[in-house]
């Protein structure tokens, strides 16, 4: 038994009215920086300083609390949210922290969740924090509140700004021509260099596109027509089902990317205020004031002209009477078994919706309803958020423009080496070394070579791989809303669901539980 249990163990034995702390550990962006140089996992680390001062205190700690999310509001965060209810219920007299910053980013609302919590807690005695440096009383010492509420505005700030940082990052590079998107689109493959990301044309799928065009603008052909036409032809869609769907054809010929633009900012989370409340809405408008367009790296499929055309028909289509859409797995749903399209059926009678398969002698899969399938796609994407949020968390945290300062002091580092490594080849042939002297400086200063280039490789790779996590939960965090909001309609749930997700295989356990494939672009 260690000290810290063993004193835990008396105290816990003999104190009839024994104060209970709570430890509380998240990981931070500095912690994902000082893993980066090699220094150790910082949650343990943190968790070993807290527990050995906790013993050194004689505080009973009962709990600790871990996670690691990326997300900077008290909605986001789990451990901190039972946290906060078992303070109000009484639970503890105290949090143990390596610092007041871990216990919120979030904005003036969360704060205030915070310090309500730490002066109204514990039956409104109020919580004590912790540090290793100074326990902070902000029920009964005004001068604590005035700090803690100062440390927890600046750690708000601190956030923001690197967020900022990275935004900038993004916006300047689409500005520059880059396809930032982690997905390619239909007709194109992703090219990525040291110095920027763009596309490519996928001849195949090239002129199927190519073809969806022609048909829209000089056939005159509807979105729904077209698909039927490439599902007949046997025309393999992006994700492989053999079924082409009118929203699948309708985001080609509406995607400015064929026409050789970047895009940015054309699907964003806007706030507004709501029957007092402030709610996240998911806007898609190209008429928003951020909405940017750029002329891309990449070549144009299609002309201006011809792209300007087929807007000018969806434009027309829209003043027709149309069918309504209806399903927002449309196209993204299939079976396992045998990939047909599982269908969305509103029976009447007022009875629940559900998907369904198509007749078949071969594949018999019983109908699901449509709420419990939702239910389980919008888990099933909360574990794919969480996955990601926990491998962004584990990679280096910078933005481009720091990276790039790195690499080019890396640089400069490795051109002094060179140059010194010139010197030794000059001094050898004046003799000024001996052979044996002459190859281990040389193998030294190669061997230092070798490691800037390392670290330079490291570092470029650093850049698309943060900005591919950072993008797909983005994603996800917008797409879970989406699913979750009954006021959008299922059209424009299914283009944006299909901008992200190839499929999703549906299957039969033994036990007649279905069961959710997710593949993701």
């Amino acid at each position: 038994m260690t000290t810290f249990e063993m004193n835990n163990a008396i105290e816990n034995a003999f104190s009839p009215k024994l104060d209970k702390y709570a430890i509380y550990l998240r990981k931070s962006r500095e912690d994902l920086k000082a893993e980066a140089r090699g220094e150790g996992e910082t949650l343990a680390r943190h968790k070993k300083i807290l527990t050995d001062h906790a013993a050194r205190r004689g505080l009973y700690v009962e709990t600790i609390y871990e996670e690691v999310v990326s997300g900077e509001t008290i909605e986001a965060r789990e451990q901190i949210q039972k946290l906060i209810s078992e303070c109000y219920a009484g639970k503890y007299r105290g949090i143990l922290v390596v610092e007041v910053s871990r216990l919120s980013r979030g904005n003036q609302g969360d704060a205030q969740t915070i310090l309500d919590c730490l002066k109204f807690g514990n039956n409104n005695n109020g919580i004590l924090v912790v540090t290793p440096t100074k326990t902070y009383d902000v029920a009964h010492n005004p001068d604590d509140e005035e700090y803690m509420e100062f440390e927890l505005f600046m750690s708000r700030r601190e956030y923001k700004m690197i967020t900022k940082r990275m935004q900038r990052g993004r916006e300047q590079a689409v500005v520059e021509g880059n396809y930032i998107h982690p997905i390619r689109p239909y007709g194109y493959d992703i090219v990525e260099t040291k110095h920027y990301r763009t596309l490519e044309e996928n001849p195949a799928e090239a002129n199927i596109v190519r073809q969806i065009y022609d048909w829209r603008v000089n056939k005159d052909m509807t979105t729904g027509a077209i698909a039927k036409k490439l599902t007949l032809m046997g025309v393999p869609t992006y994700t492989g089902v053999p079924e082409w769907h009118r929203e699948t054809v309708k985001a080609i010929v509406s995607n400015p990317v064929y026409k050789g633009k970047v895009k940015y900012n054309y699907r964003m989370t806007v706030k507004k205020m709501e029957d007092g409340q402030l709610v996240k809405k998911l806007q898609i408008a190209k008429d928003s004031e951020r909405y940017m367009e750029y002329e891309g790296k990449h070549k144009a499929i299609v002309s201006e002209e011809i792209f300007a055309a087929a807007q000018e028909k969806t434009h027309r289509d829209k003043t027709k009477p149309n069918y309504t859409l209806k399903n927002p797995l449309a196209g993204l749903l299939v079976c396992k078994k045998c990939q047909k399209v599982l269908l969305y059926q509103t029976p009447p009678g007022g009875r629940p919706p559900f998907f369904h398969h198509r007749p078949s002698a071969l594949c018999k899969v019983k109908a699901a309803n449509a709420t419990d399938v939702m239910g389980a796609l919008v888990y099933g994407l909360k574990s794919y958020l969480e996955n990601f949020e926990v491998e962004l968390n584990n990679k280096p945290d910078a933005d481009e423009s720091e990276i790039q300062t790195q690499i080019h002091t890396l640089e400069n580092e490795k051109k002094k080496v060179q140059r010194i490594l010139g010197k030794i080849f000059d001094d050898y042939e004046n003799e000024v070394y001996s052979a044996n002297e002459f190859v281990q400086r040389k193998a030294k200063h190669n061997a230092r070579i070798d490691a800037i280039e390392k670290e330079i490789r490291e570092l470029e790779d650093a850049i698309p791989e943060r900005e591919e996590y950072q993008e797909k939960i983005s994603y996800l965090h917008d797409a879970i809303e989406v699913l979750q909001d009954d006021t959008i309609p299922a059209e424009p749930k299914n283009v944006y669901l299909k901008e992200f997700i190839q499929k999703i295989e549906f299957s039969r356990e033994s036990s007649g539980e279905f069961v959710l494939d997710i593949h993701l672009y």
